[in-house]
């Protein structure tokens, strides 16, 4: 490990800690991030968070469009000759892995070949997982295929947003991902293969965030949360577009509105038709129906207006009680 000279690859927020951690504990002689972007109505180039947070500590940062030929001769400038890669939001070709012969390793917040692709996290709460998972494997030529250096799990209770869990995340993979990287390179431990059928994640747009009244409460409940902070989730009430920015409770209280309803069920009454506000409680929020269940929606947003609270949203939108969801 001594003559472990590490590049750091990697642009959000997310990758910050693990950075922090591997230069308290590692050689990291550079960061690779993405180029400065403007953002929001600014048109001032952003610096990366990535990018801030090496420069705070003194490490050299590599930006480049591609990562042809400029960005493989700076990488062989500073003598890097192990990979690690976090969040970085570009494919590395063969040409540019060859750099690195002592290692390639490339953190991934999935239980592997579970979620590959761009969006594990926002998969993970879609997918209604009792557990989120952070891998750390060989990086490969083809997305996330390659093999595993060391996994560990953690439980969701069912409240995580995306925005929650990929702070969870972040500081999980600060904690572990070093211990792994110190055996693998000293040798201690070997990656296996990746074990069990993949499935794929996708690119999350706007349209993703659309609402369908006729799923279940529990595909629902995880479609808001997996949107928030963006796109948001929602759906047009009476031709009205409203955002559900949070639904009330977790996993318990998800089965305990599915008993709810059975017992409902079981003593004669009908499902009401999905989409129909069912009701208003103050302590859970604004039911709205679904397939088996009643969604308890509790933060809400109009389009150019502040998300609220489910109290506030019907003090000054009555309407909303009488409103049919599509």
């Amino acid at each position: 490990m001594a003559d472990s000279r590490i590049l750091f690859a990697g642009t959000p927020d997310i990758a910050v800690p693990l950075l922090r951690s591997l230069a308290s504990s590692f050689n990291v002689v550079g960061v690779l991030t993405s180029c400065d972007k403007s953002v929001g109505r600014s048109s001032k180039p952003c610096p990366p968070p990535v990018k801030t947070a090496a420069l705070e500590l003194g490490i050299p940062v590599l930006q480049f469009d591609s990562l042809r030929t400029p960005a493989r001769d700076a990488v062989r400038s500073i003598g890097a000759n192990v990979l690690v890669s976090f969040a970085f939001g570009r494919i590395f070709g063969p040409m540019f892995l060859a750099l690195f012969p002592n290692g390639r390793f490339n953190v991934h917040p999935s239980h592997l070949p579970l979620f590959r692709g761009p969006s594990p996290i926002q998969a993970t709460i879609l997918g209604g997982l009792r557990e989120a998972s952070i891998s750390v494997q060989t990086i490969g030529e083809k997305m996330d295929e390659g093999d595993i250096w060391g996994m560990m799990q953690f439980p969701l209770d069912g409240t995580e947003t995306t925005s929650s869990l990929t702070e969870k995340v972040s500081l999980e993979a600060a904690s572990f991902v070093p211990n792994v990287l110190k055996q693998a390179l000293c040798g201690e431990i070997s990656p296996v293969v990746q074990n069990g059928e993949p499935s794929y994640c996708k690119m999350i747009d706007k349209a993703d965030g659309k609402l369908d009244f006729s799923r279940s409460l529990l595909e629902l409940h995880s479609l808001v949360r997996a949107s928030y902070p963006w796109p948001k989730a929602f759906a047009l009430a009476d031709g009205r577009e409203v955002f559900i920015t949070s639904v009330w409770g977790g996993f318990h209280e998800v089965d305990l509105v599915l008993e709810e309803t059975r017992e409902s069920v079981c003593g004669g009454s009908a499902l009401p038709e999905p989409g129909t506000v069912v009701g208003f409680r103050k302590d859970r929020g604004i039911g709205i129906a679904c397939a088996d269940g009643v969604l308890w929606v509790n933060g809400l947003q109009l389009p150019a207006k502040k998300e609220m609270d489910h109290k506030a949203f019907v003090n000054g939108n009555r309407w909303i009680l009488d409103a049919n969801f599509n």
